[in-house]
């Protein structure tokens, strides 16, 4: 299995106060300096694009609002895995920029402001959407998906890292080929973010509310879609709420005892 999972964990030998309960795949092809390199270009790009014409960071109050819930994410974060340690986390907004919320590896992080007023999240579900975004990237999901897209693309073994990404960006029959793996990862982020959530003290209830408000009205089949059903993320939300609440009470209990 590519995972221990946390409830199987919690019922076999109780909670193991500090120490990580999940554990990401690692063997990925491409050095993840090329993952990185590639990723702090685009990103740096798409924040220079905003800021020229104003549509960057317009709303401080709930930038700061996001940067203090996603530092409270830190220190779960670097429980669950040693690469968070030398994660440099940055989290910004755009306006008029259709975005939703996302996670470039590195730790780049950009939510729409459109899309979070739409959703008028309470810090706990705020807190939930940011650690499914900060999951994207503790687990490598880029560095994984292209790892993947190797098989499915032409001469996809021979590829170096930034041609074999130019063409996921660009090419609709490869990236239909890939939903398969998008929605898998999608699964992948909702379960450690549920964990770092629940660990960083925020309630585990929230993550249901936020699944529904994100629910699509509906999706056109001309594009490829990354995400499972709003039910299949549901009933795994439900089937690991009794295990967040452990995880999160123990991390009361280590807070006001001072340490595990």
């Amino acid at each position: 299995m590519r995972w221990a999972f946390a409830a199987l964990v919690l019922c076999a030998s109780g909670i193991a106060g500090g120490q990580p309960l999940l554990e990401c795949r690692a063997d990925f092809a491409f050095a993840p300096e090329a993952v990185d390199s590639f990723a702090k270009r685009a990103y740096e790009q798409r924040l220079d694009a905003y800021g020229a014409d104003g549509r960057l960071d317009r709303d401080p109050a709930l930038l700061a609002r996001l940067r203090r819930l996603t530092a409270s994410l830190r220190e779960a974060a670097d429980e669950e895995r040693s690469y968070a340690a030398g994660v440099h986390w940055q989290v910004h907004t755009c306006r008029r920029c259709g975005e939703n919320a996302s996670a470039m590896a590195g730790g780049r992080l950009l939510l729409g402001e459109e899309f979070l007023s739409q959703l008028a999240p309470t810090d706990d579900e705020l807190g939930y959407l940011l650690a499914h975004e900060m999951a994207h990237v503790l687990c490598e999901h880029t560095r994984e998906f292209a790892t993947v897209a190797r098989y499915f693309a032409d001469n996809g073994l021979h590829r170096d890292y930034r041609d074999l990404q130019q063409e996921l960006d660009g090419s609709l029959p490869l990236q239909f080929r890939m939903e398969f793996m998008g929605e898998q990862q999608e699964l992948e982020a909702d379960r450690v973010g549920f964990f770092l959530g629940a660990r960083a003290g925020f309630d585990p209830t929230a993550i249901a509310r936020l699944l529904g408000k994100l629910e699509p009205a509906g999706s056109s089949s001309a594009m490829p879609s990354m995400h499972p059903s709003a039910r299949k993320r549901l009933d795994q939300a439900a089937s690991m709420l009794q295990a967040a609440r452990e995880v999160g009470a123990q991390a009361e209990r280590e807070h006001w005892l001072g340490g595990p």
